[in-house]
């Protein structure tokens, strides 16, 4: 990496305006290889880590999890959780089912526990889509694509609280990821959950 930059650098002083990038260009150049040796640089760090983990844990003895990459591996669960765009609930539903899963559903305190948890590493400012909703019959909480009722709830003090408006549920981050019922059109994050096969 060093050498490479050292002959970009000595590129840029030697070379005339008319021949080469301007001042602006040249910086995009530079920031443009440094992110793609970046970029290889975590690839080569995942082979590493994947074969000092397959050298401790050999697939005969050890199970393997069979999370994609991107997705969290929780007590027999693979979660994503999708940031770089926002959706409305319906639109968050698809996705996820494009995904091979369907939008969370949460089974007791210690999972609602993990996912807080791991809501509070990505220092959003959105609030992320479960699939709780009574859009059908008003008070009525059933998980979307389960059709099961919710026999776990967690509501923030006061809530929920939107009457006939507000039919779908939320990790509201401003309070500090408590669930939160909210219109289905409102633009959040999704989580996506789905089985983590695992390979003995």
């Amino acid at each position: 990496m060093i050498s490479v930059s050292w002959i970009l650098v000595f590129g840029y002083f030697t070379c005339t305006k008319s021949l080469c990038l301007n001042e602006t260009e040249y910086e995009f150049y530079m920031i443009s290889n440094l992110v793609k040796d970046v970029g290889e640089r975590i690839q080569s760090l995942r082979e590493n880590v994947k074969e000092v983990v397959e050298a401790k844990c050999p697939k005969l003895t050890c199970p393997h999890s069979s999370c994609d990459d991107d997705w969290v591996s929780y007590n027999g669960s693979c979660y994503l959780f999708e940031a770089t765009e926002t959706r409305n609930f319906e639109d968050a539903r698809i996705f996820c089912k494009q995904k091979a899963s369907v939008i969370l559903y949460v089974q007791d305190e210690a999972e609602n526990s993990f996912i807080v948890r791991t809501l509070s590493r990505f220092k959003s400012t959105i609030d992320w889509f479960m699939g709780l909703n009574d859009k059908r019959f008003e008070g009525n909480w059933k998980w979307t694509d389960t059709n099961a009722p919710a026999n776990f709830i967690k509501w923030a003090p006061g809530q929920p609280d939107g009457i006939t408006r507000q039919n779908c549920v939320v990790y509201h981050v401003k309070n500090n990821n408590r669930w939160h019922d909210t219109e289905c059109e409102s633009k959040c994050s999704v989580i996506c959950k789905k089985n983590n096969k695992r390979i003995n």
